[in-house]
């Protein structure tokens, strides 16, 4: 069974996720970076119109090395008992209970705190804001 939080720890966990989920879409967007980079590096073509297959092995390398470190991240995160949902965006969410049912508190880079929730199923499109007197 999941790990259950309430809204006072998952708020206190904050700190340390978001520094993580920092360092992790940074290093996703790179990611991206060098992705487009070498896949128009693959596009090119040939005197004769063909394609010419040409990998550089210094992108390559460093793309392995990023998706290795994202994967680490991922990975100490979860470790918390925390979800990641969207690694470019900086989403995660906490599973909580409320009035009797596992519902997610969720956060997004860039928010201050954790302030909004949603049901399981509802995902980030079914977020509501978080009305503290409601999850004492």
């Amino acid at each position: 069974m999941p790990r259950l939080f309430t809204l006072s720890q998952a708020r206190r966990s904050l700190p340390e996720i978001a520094a993580i989920v920092i360092v992790m879409r940074k290093r996703a967007l790179r990611l991206d970076e060098l992705t487009a980079l070498a896949s128009s590096m693959r596009r090119t073509t040939g005197a004769d119109g063909d394609p010419v297959v040409s990998e550089d092995s210094d992108i390559q390398a460093e793309m392995s090395r990023l998706e290795g470190q994202i994967a680490q991240l991922i990975d100490h995160i979860q470790q918390q008992g925390v979800e990641v949902k969207d690694i470019r965006r900086g989403l995660v969410d906490w599973r909580a209970e409320r009035d009797g049912r596992e519902v997610y508190l969720c956060w997004q880079y860039g928010e201050r705190t954790v302030s909004w929730w949603h049901e399981l199923a509802d995902g980030f499109a079914g977020r509501q804001p978080i009305v503290v007197s409601e999850w004492a």
